[in-house]
């Protein structure tokens, strides 16, 4: 399944530089966050999809 990306280009940009902030702030240079954040900026996840999305990759499986 392939969803449609109709974000604007201001809000893409929008979503870059927050990321880009919050990444300086919290030292943050790992490629594969740094790809996981793509998801969201591109629009391909919304934020709560995206949060869910880190919690799912990042939560220890028993």
């Amino acid at each position: 399944m392939q969803r449609d990306v109709e974000i604007s280009a201001e809000e893409l940009l929008t979503r870059r530089k927050v990321a880009h902030a919050h990444n300086q702030e919290h030292t943050i240079r790992d490629a594969d966050t740094l790809a996981d954040q793509e998801l969201y900026i591109l629009g391909k996840m919304d934020l709560q999809e995206y949060e869910a999305y880190l919690l799912f990759k990042h939560t220890p499986r028993k």
